[in-house]
């Protein structure tokens, strides 16, 4: 059974602490504005800055991966795709110089122009925070702004919603993981209906 690519997604049920605030590492006006909204959040002192990874943070990346789901398997697939070139966006959340946080959108084999949302990422001790909620925007604004057609996911309909993704919407996807938890960005508005297979990297498959 392959690696579902939100499996991912660590929630945390419990009440969430008073927001940081976030610094984008990026230009773009939905950038601009989000980090208006986040600011204006109850006081804190931690600073987070949101950004593309760099060769240097591979380490520190594969360490966090590897704690936060307890098994090497989501470390594994980002190596993976990553040296068949798959990654279309791979972001770190860093505090105080320490990666906290991390979100990998990689590019479907079809349809062309179609993304993959996760693995999603956050130490284990500072879920609840909205790191993992902002690096799902920043990630879907790169998307948007580089002109993807759509994201998918697979992962929690409740949780995800709040993004934009649609789950049991007109569009109908055949994929390998199961239907109720799989949804859809749609960018490009044809999308939102279309009736299409999903095909994953390889790396997916393999892990």
């Amino acid at each position: 059974m392959p690696v579902a690519p939100a499996a991912a997604m660590l929630l945390d049920n419990s009440p969430p602490a008073p927001l940081p605030s976030f610094e984008r590492a990026g230009p773009g006006p939905q950038a601009a504005r989000r980090q208006i909204d986040i600011t204006s959040a109850p006081e804190s002192k931690a600073v987070i800055t949101i950004r593309h990874v760099a060769a240097e943070d591979a380490t520190a990346i594969s360490i966090l991966l590897v704690s936060a789901f307890d098994q090497p398997n989501e470390s594994r697939l980002i190596e993976a795709l990553r040296a068949e070139g798959s990654v279309a966006h791979e972001l770190v959340a860093v505090r105080n110089g320490e990666i906290i946080g991390h979100a990998c959108l990689s590019h479907l084999r079809r349809p062309e122009g179609w993304l993959a949302l996760g693995p999603v990422s956050v130490r284990m001790d500072l879920q609840g925070q909205g790191y993992g909620a902002e690096l799902i925007r920043y990630g879907l604004d790169a998307a948007r702004q580089n002109q993807a057609k759509a994201v998918v996911v697979v992962g929690d309909p409740l949780y995800h919603h709040r993004f934009g993704f649609v789950f049991d919407g007109p569009a109908e996807l055949s994929s390998p993981y199961p239907a109720q938890y799989t949804g859809l960005y749609p960018i490009a508005p044809e999308t939102a209906v279309a009736r299409v297979e999903l095909v994953y990297p390889v790396p997916f498959a393999e892990v």
